[in-house]
């Protein structure tokens, strides 16, 4: 519970602080990662659209610790781009029954879009409309408090692995 806490308190401190984010990254390859000289980023928190709260915050603080090493983040008004992220879904589903049909194990499923648009003009220069990641985590029948740090768990899972996968395509060229 300790980690949500202080992934609520990154969120809040997002929020108040407009981008939040200024930590030097790597330099040399900037523009081959973004294919399109971009040397410097802002990455608000990502609007979330779902009743899941604190989402938003755990998916936004995976894609700056991808982004870290390769491109200088910055605050809004001051980097070369933004990196703009809508939540568009949180999905819990069961994957599968143990016992007297109780549920033994849950998919988590989050959906979101994201886009790279560039401050001189507005241009958007990258986009994915449907990032889609899941994570399948086990129920503790005896402890709601141990599934649900499961599931959050599951959700950091994806929000790894998503933001990765965001960095990657965002090397390759953009199609409208």
């Amino acid at each position: 519970m300790k980690k949500q806490v202080r992934i609520a308190l990154i969120a809040v401190v997002l929020l108040v602080a407009g981008c939040g984010y200024h930590v030097s990254g790597g330099k040399g390859s900037v523009a081959s990662n973004f294919g399109h000289g971009i040397e410097s980023v802002a990455v608000p928190i990502f609007k979330n659209q779902t009743l899941r709260a604190g989402v938003e915050g755990v998916i936004t603080t995976a894609l700056v610790d991808d982004l870290v090493n390769i491109v200088e983040i910055k605050p809004l008004g001051i980097a070369e781009a933004t990196i703009e992220g809508v939540i568009k879904s949180y999905e819990l589903s069961v994957k599968s029954y143990g016992d007297g049909d109780v549920v033994s194990e849950y998919r988590l499923k989050v959906v979101y879009s994201v886009r790279l648009v560039s401050s001189l003009d507005g241009t958007i220069l990258w986009q994915d409309r449907n990032v889609s990641a899941y994570a399948d985590f086990l129920v503790d029948i005896a402890s709601v408090a141990i599934t649900k740090e499961r599931e959050a768990k599951a959700l950091e899972e994806i929000a790894r692995e998503s933001a990765r996968l965001v960095r990657e395509r965002m090397a390759e060229p953009f199609v409208r």
